[in-house]
């Protein structure tokens, strides 16, 4: 039995135990059911198989971050692949990208951060009302090849009700030491009669991230060239920067415009959304120099990062949605949802202020779902369609993807039956998808899934959760067609034309306690994937000089090259957690939360192997105070070193992250209050490097940092 699942089993052990130890102090306390806007059917997250997270309220406000990956990295199974402070996509059981589905209000954020890890994600959760994320192949609604999951976050910027008052209004300003932060964002709803709008905007500025040591790792970068590799007159060195990670500086600006009619049947509106974010790649294999002294203060700061290679993203956007549903009555069909969107955008890699490759993605897409009464065996149903085109292009000296138009449509089908104490939930989904690149042949792909699963409630609170899934995902632009140097990544792609559906066959096991003393969930997953598409690091390299693929590498300025492959994988693991209620007083509750969680990924043809940049075990606990008007959380998480980095690919060290956050709310009256919060992060300023970072060796995470936060509501 492997190590890792060894520590896991005896993590879980210990959850259990620590949870019967507190079951003296018993209180009955009567929750809501907190309902699943992502499913269209009418669940609650008591009454789903779906592992599910729901963010919102005050604990959705005290855990967003600039990035929806740091948003989301505390919830189980959900870390993030950061690409320095400005990009941090959600992983999600090891997957990221394409494998994870990532929903503005139900339909796709229509960017262009799937392509490429240095991709910003356009969806922002600072305005969100909620964020839903499904976990495993609960995609099948969305899209076939999510294996990872859905992350759906729901906002009003196309207003679906009347408000209170004629105007509603939030200012929230925040700023964070940790890197000069400065945030200031505001938000309007109203309506009268049957019109409602919606105003929002922000402002986000932070200078360059301070870090606990040095940038770089040296000892894992020169793992990466063996001493072989590297000519013996070649004397250069790669430059290193201490307690500052150079060119990590973000600004953004965002607005969103909302109208809408709503009647006593249902809603129609409009909304734009414009979106500019510019921020910096920090320096990898592209900065290369004479390595100087380390320095402590901003100015030698400034000056060692004028002697480097920046590489900055600048991001255009804007998005225009329709949103409209409607009640029907009629005796099969329900209700009428629909979506539409159009998105035109654009971000420019830009390297010392010189324009370089342009990447460019306008695309629309639509989405039609008819809510069914019961008819036949089936309780609930919904049968849809949606449609998605775009044209997709990179321009420039080093455009490493050709100009190509994806279309695609796909119809879906959800269907349950309840018995007594038991749900039975069928689906099935059938897409297309053509790709069609400037100057080659067009490559077209049929994913066919389907899905199985069954929750049982053994008792009034107690269930037992069993799914089956098989799931089709249609390999991606880049996976196709890459072919050149990509300056970001710093590294040479080359894709596969021949690249084939990638098939994964799930099964997931979950159990969930809800009693007064203890509410504990744990879910066991084994994904069987044939034909599993990773970019894998060749062990050999591009010479920019020679504009060769070479086996050795002649100077520090060779560029490692990835290739797209496919290969039969297997994943497992778990996430778990338990929460237990210590004390619960008239003026407040003290609870205690234990979790952990793991996933293993390995290649199962006969030349084996680990799948690169995979997250390790993940553990910890978390102590909590809430009372009516404040609140304070000690948290504590431990992560192993990854010792299975994947072929040609450097482990990552452990780490230990204790964050703090604390709030205390004032109201004015029945609409009018001011909440004012703080959350301290890394206060141990522990050195983190996530190991699902293609920059992990580069650019570590933020070191001991504290943000503070004025949120006013009238």
């Amino acid at each position: 039995m492997s190590k890792p699942f060894v520590c896991s089993t005896l993590v879980l052990l210990m959850l259990f135990i620590l949870t019967a130890a507190a079951r003296a102090d018993e209180q009955h306390t009567e929750t809501l059911e907190t309902m699943i806007i992502t499913t269209p059917l009418p669940q609650s997250t008591e009454n789903t198989a779906l592992p599910v997270t729901v963010l919102s309220g005050e604990q959705l406000r005290l855990q967003v971050g600039s990035t929806l990956g740091e948003t989301l990295q505390q919830e189980p199974g959900i870390t993030s692949q950061s690409f320095g402070p400005g990009v941090g996509q959600p992983v999600i059981r090891g997957q990221t990208g394409s494998r994870v589905l990532v929903l503005q209000n139900g339909l796709g954020s229509l960017d262009a951060s799937s392509q490429s890890p240095d991709h910003a994600n356009s969806t922002e959760a600072l305005w969100a009302e909620r964020i839903e994320v499904l976990r495993g192949p609960a995609a099948l609604l969305y899209g076939s090849g999510a294996i990872g999951g859905v992350v759906n976050v729901i906002d009003n910027r196309v207003p679906s009700y009347i408000p209170d008052q004629l105007i509603e209004a939030t200012v929230e300003q925040r700023y964070n030491t940790v890197n000069n932060g400065k945030n200031t964002a505001f938000k309007l709803d109203g309506g009268k009669g049957n019109i409602a709008f919606h105003v929002d905007g922000f402002y986000r500025d932070s200078g360059n991230l301070e870090i606990p040591g040095l940038a770089i790792d040296e000892t894992a970068e020169a793992d990466t060239h063996a001493d072989d590799d590297v000519d013996e007159d070649h004397d250069e060195e790669v430059q290193n920067s201490h307690k500052k990670l150079l060119n990590s500086d973000t600004e953004s600006l965002s607005g969103t415009l909302g109208l809408s009619w709503v009647g006593d049947d249902g809603f129609i509106g409009v909304s734009v959304n414009h979106l500019k974010n510019e921020y910096g790649i920090p320096p990898g294999a592209h900065g290369h120099g004479e390595e100087e002294d380390e320095h402590d203060n901003e100015d030698e700061a400034e000056h060692e990062d004028e002697e480097v290679e920046n590489v900055r993203i600048d991001l255009r956007q804007t998005r225009y949605d329709l949103k409209g549903e409607l009640a029907l009555p009629y005796q099969f069909v329900n209700k009428i949802k629909l979506r539409l969107g159009y998105n035109d955008y654009q971000h420019i890699e830009k390297e010392n202020g010189e324009r370089g490759t342009t990447f460019d993605n306008r695309g629309f897409a639509s989405r039609v779902e008819l809510l069914q009464n019961a008819w036949w065996l089936f309780d609930h149903g919904v049968v849809g369609f949606q449609t998605r085109n775009n044209t997709f292009s990179a321009l420039g000296e080093e455009a490493f993807v050709p100009k190509s138009d994806v279309d695609s449509f796909g119809i879906f089908m959800l269907e349950d039956i309840h018995f007594n104490n038991v749900t039975l939930e069928f689906g099935v989904r059938v897409e297309q998808q053509w790709i069609k690149p400037k100057g080659m042949r067009e490559r077209s792909h049929t994913p066919v899934s389907g899905s199985l699963s069954a929750l049982w409630y053994v008792t009034d609170t107690d269930s037992l959760s069993l799914s089956f899934s098989r799931s089709q995902r249609a390999p991606d632009i880049q996976e196709l067609f890459a072919n050149g140097p990509h300056l970001s990544t710093s590294s040479f792609e080359l894709g596969d034309n021949t690249l084939s559906e990638e098939t994964s066959h799930n099964i997931e096991l979950g159990i969930r306690i809800n009693r007064d003393w203890m509410q504990a969930e744990l879910n066991l997953f084994q994904n069987w994937v044939d034909n599993y598409i990773s970019q894998l690091n060749t062990g050999r390299f591009f010479d920019d000089a020679s504009g060769q693929i070479v086996d050795r590498c002649p100077t520090l300025d060779c560029l490692p090259v990835l290739q797209a492959t496919q290969r039969d994988t297997q994943l497992r693991g778990f996430e778990g957690q338990v929460t237990i209620p210590l004390w619960n007083f008239e003026s407040g509750t003290l609870e205690s939360r234990l979790f952990a969680d793991f996933v293993r990924a390995e290649f199962s043809d006969k030349s084996g192997g680990d799948v690169p940049r995979m997250p390790p075990l993940r553990f910890g606990g978390q102590l909590g105070w809430k009372a009516p008007n404040w609140g304070i959380n000690l948290r504590a998480t431990r992560a192993q070193r990854q010792n299975n980095p994947g072929t040609n690919e450097t482990p990552t060290g452990g780490y230990l992250a204790f964050n703090v956050n604390a709030n205390y709310r004032l109201d004015f009256g029945a609409h009018s209050s001011m909440l004012l919060f703080a959350k301290g992060t890394n206060l141990l300023n522990d050195e983190i490097r996530y190991s699902t970072s293609f920059l992990r060796n580069f650019a570590p995470q933020a070191g001991r940092g504290v943000e503070l936060g004025l949120r006013l509501e009238f």
